[in-house]
C-alpha cells in the first residue's frame, strides 16, 4: 500500500485531536536510510490478521538484519508543531529514539499512521521525517540505557496492536501516549510523564471546558 506524502506538513499530530482521524491508515510506514541518506520507504496497511504476518516480517527485516541486536539507550524527543511555541508545555510532537546494535531508529505516531525510520546514521532519522526536515530542531526530554532485544520490542508492538489505535488526542491516542509505551518498554529504569505536574490542573480544566462548550467526548 502507498502512503503518498500529502502537500504541506500532513505528518505532524493534530494538537486538537480527532479531525484528522479519516486520515489514519491501520498499518506502519517503514523508512529506511542507506549510508548516502537516500531512503527506500515501504509501507503495508493492516486491515485484515493476513496482513499481521507481512507486518512482523518486514519489521524484522528493517529493524533485526543481524537477527540478535539489543537496544541499548532509548530518548524521548520533541518537535514544535508549529512556529508558534508551545501551550503548557504540552503541545508538541514526541517520538522515540532507540541505538539498537549499529542501527539508529525512531517510533513515532501521526494523524496518518505510525512510522518507523532505521539508519546508520543518527542525524537520518532524528533531524528527517519520511526524507523530509523535521519541523524545528528535535529536543531531547529524556534518555534512558536499555537491553531490551529488538525481538521483545516488534513482539511487544505487535501484541498491543498499536497499528490500530486510530490518532485521537481526546482519548489518549496520540504521539505522546504512544512514545510513553515504547519508552517505558524499552528503558532499564526511568518513566516518560509528558505532563508536568504543574500543568496538570490547568489541563483538565482545559478539558472540562471543552467538553461543556463542545461536546467533545
Amino acid at each position: 500500500a502507498e502512503w503518498p506524502l500529502r502537500p504541506g506538513n500532513p505528518l505532524q499530530c493534530d494538537p486538537c485531536g480527532s479531525s484528522n482521524s479519516r486520515d489514519w491508515k491501520p498499518g506502519v510506514h517503514v523508512v529506511e536510510y542507506n549510508t548516502n541518506g537516500i531512503l527506500a520507504d515501504m509501507s503495508i496497511e493492516v486491515t485484515t490478521e493476513e496482513h499481521e504476518q507481512p507486518l512482523e516480517q518486514m519489521l524484522k527485516d528493517s529493524l533485526n538484519k543481524n537477527g540478535n541486536d539489543t537496544i541499548t539507550s532509548v530518548f524521548v524527543y520533541k518537535t514544535p508543531l508549529s512556529e508558534r511555541g508551545e501551550f503548557f508545555n504540552v503541545d508538541h510532537h514526541a517520538f522515540v529514539l532507540l541505538k539498537c546494535g549499529s542501527s539508529w531508529m525512531t517510533f513515532e505516531k501521526h494523524t496518518d499512521g505510525l512510522t518507523v525510520q532505521v539508519s546508520k546514521k543518527r542525524e537520518d532519522v532524528l533531524m528527517k521525517l519520511r526524507g523530509s526536515a523535521r519541523t524545528g530542531v528535535p529536543e531531547c526530554i529524556i534518555e534512558d540505557e536499555s537491553a531490551l532485544p529488538i525481538t521483545d520490542l516488534i513482539s511487544f508492538f505487535l501484541e498491543k496492536k498499536f497499528y490500530k489505535q486510530i490518532y485521537n488526542a481526546w482519548r489518549g491516542h496520540h504521539c505522546k501516549n504512544f512514545a510513553k509505551e515504547i519508552f517505558d518498554k524499552v528503558a532499564n529504569t526511568d518513566e516518560y510523564y509528558w505532563v508536568a505536574d504543574e500543568n496538570k490542573a490547568k489541563l483538565k480544566l482545559l478539558a472540562g471546558a471543552a467538553l461543556a462548550i463542545f461536546g467533545f467526548i
